[in-house]
């Protein structure tokens, strides 16, 4: 009988912990510091998320549950940033969107942005091309900048040995000004040393008319629970930008 018993609590246990992994929120938050052509700032950002269904966080890396369970989700973020300068003002950002996921591996993606003195909106269809690769092509547009961007996104993650994994990120995008273009391309990737812990590396080069600017950055990020992760980011700018940040980020899974 106290076999049992014994057998029956550690199951409860084990099967609690297990689910105690899966989701349905994240709330996170994050601070940046940096500057750009030798002005400072800094900046501080809120967000929460909510999936339609509990994420199955079994398949694979904590960072990748969503994308690899195929969630939809909406989401809600606020941001703000000031330049360290005497009477500046902050600018406030107010940002909603979501994903889609149809059971035919169908994506659709919506998001808009109140800026200070613009809107922002942004639509995306794409599809899952394989179990563990998207690609998703969309249109974004500002309400009074008069700027349209196309973009193509491709993200996947290749399994290796045990728990060890590596996320890919490829963007390629096309931006139309008034009376200007630019072309954009994208790259990074993530290796996962276990579900829980990763380093990453991305880099972005843009060509306008009459300027190129790049940006290098690495990143780490840590679950130090199945529930709580923590990360940080470097970011660095050059060819006819200058600049580099400073990011820390965090968040909460329930």
């Amino acid at each position: 009988m106290k076999k049992t018993l014994l057998g029956a609590a550690i199951t409860l246990l084990i099967s609690s912990a297990v689910h105690a992994q899966n989701y349905q929120f994240e709330v996170g938050s994050d601070y940046i510091s940096g500057d750009k052509f030798g002005l400072d700032y800094d900046g501080f950002g809120l967000s929460a998320q909510v999936h339609l269904d509990k994420v199955d966080t079994s398949k694979g890396p904590l960072g990748e549950a969503g994308f690899l369970a195929k969630s939809s989700f909406a989401g809600v973020a606020w941001a703000t940033a000031k330049a360290d300068l005497p009477g500046a003002d902050s600018v406030d950002v107010m940002a909603i969107g979501g994903r889609f996921v149809t059971a035919d591996n169908i994506i659709i993606e919506a998001d808009y942005s109140d800026l200070e003195d613009d809107s922002f909106y942004a639509v995306g269809v794409g599809s899952y091309i394989s179990e563990n690769m998207d690609l998703v092509a969309s249109y974004q547009t500002f309400d009074k900048a008069d700027q349209s961007v196309f973009a193509l996104d491709l993200h996947g993650l290749n399994q290796l040995k045990g728990e060890a994994s590596v996320a890919f990120d490829l963007g390629l995008a096309y931006s139309d000004f008034p009376g200007s273009s630019a072309y954009s391309i994208n790259a990074g990737a993530d290796y996962y040393l276990n579900n829980a812990l990763s380093i990453g590396a991305g880099a972005q080069v843009v060509s306008y008319d009459n300027a190129n600017t790049s940006a290098i950055s690495v990143r780490a990020d840590f679950f130090a629970t199945p529930i709580v992760r923590l990360g940080a980011a470097f970011t660095t700018l050059g060819q006819d930008d200058d600049g580099q940040s400073i990011q820390l980020n965090g968040a909460v899974r329930f």
